[in-house]
């Protein structure tokens, strides 16, 4: 076997560049300005979000499995990431156009870019074996992550003044308050600038490149056909149900946490940035020595801590209100987070055939984004369930003797207590995911 490129390669840094671009849409838009705009600003219930972004996720299950496969066969994955980057940043671009009072059109616009954002990212994930073979690959997904929480933070920071006009407190010549709203284009036109080098410097392997040609309808005859057979790829439809509520929680907490911290911890919006950073850049550093680490050790074990880790967050958010120790509580979930990714991606490829990873991922997104249906959903009507001016809310504040304080943060636990059992019923069935030992070739 050669010798592992170094990371520095152009390829690698281009593969990993695109992380730090698509990273960009997810914490500017998914985490910290379109729902809190929605809600805050334009005063809708969060509940439109939750929909628009679910049914977006739901799309994007049942399209990307058969997409993964023709780009199997195809080679053309490269061509299938450059068309739904550009249409995800031309949807973002498009949101600050609509009309405030048209909150359906709104909705539909973003549920479209969010279907582009992650179906993009089957074709990206895949892709990961055209730069990096073996165990190596576990490092080189570690520093696409690391770098990504990178693009996160660098995305917030350039974002910023376009939407406040400071940065940290800091007046910026030239940058009026532009609002929530004023971060959509930019946000659209910085993931577009950092993914082009991904286009220009990765080239598909060929020998990856599954024979045969094959139709969109013979595409879904082959995803079912890799259902029923996930026998010959033990642990695959295991680690792919486990998966599914993984995410269910992952995904609920990077849509809700803006608004958690708000209304729980009570943080203001540079309290939020300041935390958000505090998270994305532990998250950055965290990945890359789990990255390292995954080079030696176990990906079932290193994923089980991971999961362990997210429950004993999750229920310390619920129990702790003081802002210096949601700070630490925010940097460790970083930490997680990026593990999760990190380890996640190399897991599934070990157990799959590398010439159909295409094929396994949009499997992994259809189960991920199965989840990220019905997560967001729960969420919202927790807390519609559970709020004060609810007959549910009502009863339990008078029973606990709850402040009006109180009441108004009970319905957002009970919805973090949601997540949690979500995640455990995800460790439950993992247990029993194959221990592999990892690759020392494709």
């Amino acid at each position: 076997m050669n010798s592992p490129k170094s990371i520095f390669s152009k390829d690698i840094i281009g593969w990993s560049l695109y992380d730090f671009a698509n990273t960009i849409y997810s914490m500017n838009i998914l985490s910290l300005y379109l729902k809190r705009w929605i809600v805050e600003d334009l005063g809708h219930d969060g509940l439109y979000y939750d929909i628009a972004f679910s049914a977006s996720m739901l799309l994007t299950g049942l399209v990307m499995p058969a997409l993964g496969a023709l780009s199997d066969h195809s080679g053309k994955k490269k061509l299938f990431l450059f068309l739904f980057t550009l249409s995800c940043c031309i949807s973002v671009g498009i949101i600050p156009i609509v009309h405030a009072g048209q909150i359906m059109i709104i909705m539909l616009v973003f549920g479209l870019s969010n279907f582009f954002y992650e179906g993009g990212m089957v074709f990206y994930n895949s892709l990961l074996y055209s730069v990096s073979e073996g165990n190596r690959a576990r490092f080189v997904s570690g520093v696409g992550v690391a770098i990504g929480y990178f693009g996160a933070v660098a995305g917030m920071i350039l974002v910023l003044p376009f939407v406040t006009g400071k940065i940290f407190g800091l007046d910026i010549p030239g940058f009026g308050n532009g609002g929530k709203v004023a971060s959509f284009l930019p946000t659209g036109i910085l993931f577009l600038l950092f993914s082009i080098p991904i286009f220009l410097w990765v080239k598909e392997r060929k020998n990856l490149l599954k024979s045969g040609k094959v139709n969109f309808r013979k595409a879904y005859s082959e995803v079912w056909e890799g259902i029923r057979n996930t026998k010959k790829y033990p642990g695959v439809m295991r680690f792919l149900i486990a998966d599914y509520f993984l995410e269910d929680a992952v995904a609920t907490v990077i849509l809700n946490i803006g608004i958690f911290s708000s209304f729980v911890i009570g943080f203001t919006d540079s309290d939020l940035t300041l935390f958000l950073t505090i998270s994305t850049i532990s998250a950055m550093v965290g990945s890359y020595f789990i990255g390292l680490i995954a080079q030696k050790l176990s990906l079932k074990k290193m994923m089980t801590l991971i999961i362990w880790g997210w429950i004993l967050v999750l229920l310390l958010f619920i129990l702790i209100e003081n802002q210096l120790i949601i700070y630490f509580l925010g940097s460790i979930l970083g930490i997680l987070l990026g593990g999760l990714w990190t380890v996640s991606r190399p897991l599934l490829a070990e157990m799959a055939p590398h010439d159909e990873l295409g094929r396994f991922f949009g499997l992994y997104s259809l189960s991920g984004r199965a989840a990220a249906v019905v997560g967001p959903v729960i969420w919202g009507v927790m807390v519609y369930l559970f709020a004060p001016s609810r007959p549910l809310g009502k009863i339990l504040s008078e029973l606990l003797a709850l402040t009006p304080e109180s009441s108004a943060k009970l319905p957002y636990r009970f919805a973090v207590i949601s997540l949690v059992i979500m995640i455990t019923i995800g460790l439950i069935i993992f247990r029993k995911v194959p221990d592999k030992k990892g690759l020392d070739r494709i």
